[in-house]
């Protein structure tokens, strides 16, 4: 008896843990615009996220993407681009956690919730909007839950973001004949290197700092 209710334990956790994947699954789009005059923001954004995992990928006018791989704490992160004509897949660990600014008080700013493309948000630091309905934010974003307003900052660079649409998607959508069955794999033309072969491979002076977010 103490076996089988181990088992219903382990079945129990599982099936939630699946249920829990099926509830952050989503494609969200945002339209981007610099925090200064003279700043640089990409024309577009677009994340999916399913099962803790995240894509992020940035548009520009040209229709170049880059795009960031999310993949947890053990398979850590892939920042996808292009270098001297190289197409590569940079691999590291997750970026580290954003601390979130205070929210204003009430007195200064109104704090209540507002609605942004059909779903209702929150405050979750300085002017930064966060919808805890669509899950967890991606690591090295604002909040700690999904920011759909916020300031994405990376070194000396920041742009704003807005969303402009959310899909819901599905298990089935990841599955070998969905829409996004391979969309957090690595590109396959990519060459793939840590931080110490990226600096071999282009002779460069060790970078501080490899990792966008």
């Amino acid at each position: 008896m103490k076996t089988l209710n181990t088992l219903f334990l382990l079945l129990s956790i599982f099936m939630f843990g699946t249920f829990s994947a099926q509830t952050s699954s989503f494609r969200i789009t945002y339209s981007c615009s610099p925090t200064e005059e003279f700043g640089f923001a990409p024309a577009g954004l677009e994340v999916i996220t399913h099962g803790g995992q995240f894509k992020i990928t940035e548009k520009s006018e040209s229709g170049k993407t880059q795009s960031f791989l999310l993949l947890g704490p053990l398979l850590g992160s892939v920042n996808q681009f292009t270098f001297f004509g190289t197409e590569v897949a940079l691999t590291g660990p997750l970026p580290k956690a954003v601390q979130e600014t205070p929210s204003p008080p009430k007195h200064v700013a109104n704090t209540g919730p507002k609605e942004l493309a059909g779903v209702k948000c929150e405050p979750c630091g300085l002017n930064n909007w966060c919808a805890p309905s669509l899950g967890a934010a991606p690591s090295g974003w604002p909040g700690s839950s999904m920011p759909l307003e916020a300031t994405i900052t990376y070194g000396n660079i920041s742009y704003r973001i807005i969303v402009t649409s959310i899909e819901r998607l599905t298990d089935n959508d990841f599955r070998r004949n969905g829409n996004y069955h391979n969309v957090f794999a690595i590109d396959n033309e990519r060459t793939v290197v840590d931080a110490r072969k990226f600096v071999e491979l282009f002779q460069l002076s060790p970078p501080s700092d490899v990792i966008r977010y």
